[in-house]
């Protein structure tokens, strides 16, 4: 009676370790589940902060720009303003009796025309540059929000994916402990059975 009751319980002991181990290793594949999926949010959560910093990128393009364009403007008004003076002087030397003051105006006016011309030179090319940060910035900041919304579907999906993975890793941590009980009631049971005559 003592070699049966031995070998039954050296059997059911063999039987658990096993299970234990099946089980051991459908919850360690689950856990290492979860761990990818936490890995993946973080990924995810980390591409949202990239698309921020390129969105805050272009807007301060565009910021820069706008205050570019402003001063511009008042450079523009300046040019404009010291020209129309300059050649309203010269205007009137111009048409002067005398014909050396005449003369010397006629050089003053091409002099400041050409004067102009290359302020207004300099002053194009700063303002197309200015209009090209501009739309640069905008350029980025569309780009920062398409990306943006790309890593918060990311995310989003990303953390959908790790609640089921947790849910599938507490389910398999559930099956084995009822396992487990279901064993132990059916170990004590045979022994119960080879303990009564």
């Amino acid at each position: 009676m003592k070699i049966v009751y031995r070998t039954t319980i050296m059997f059911a002991l063999s039987i658990i370790t096993t299970i234990c181990f099946g089980q051991e290793d459908k919850i360690a594949k689950h856990q290492e589940k979860v761990a990818i999926a936490k890995q993946k949010v973080e990924a995810a959560e980390k591409l949202i902060s990239s698309a921020d910093s390129i969105v805050s990128a272009g807007e301060s393009m565009v910021s820069e720009a706008e205050n570019e364009l402003k001063v511009l403007a008042q450079q523009k008004k300046t040019i404009e303003r010291e020209h129309f003076n300059a050649q309203k002087t010269l205007d009137k030397q111009l048409r002067s009796k005398d014909p050396e003051e005449a003369k010397q105006a006629k050089e003053d006016l091409k002099r400041i025309e050409n004067q102009n011309k290359e302020a207004v030179k300099e002053w194009n090319n700063s303002y197309k540059n200015s209009i090209k940060q501009y739309d640069t910035g905008k350029k980025t900041i569309q780009k920062g929000k398409e990306n943006l919304k790309k890593a918060k579907a990311k995310v989003k999906e990303a953390e959908e994916r790790l609640k089921e993975a947790e849910k599938n890793l507490e389910q398999a941590k559930i099956a084995e402990q009822q396992r487990l009980l279901e064993q132990e009631k059916k170990l004590e049971q045979e022994a119960n059975k080879d303990q009564t005559p």
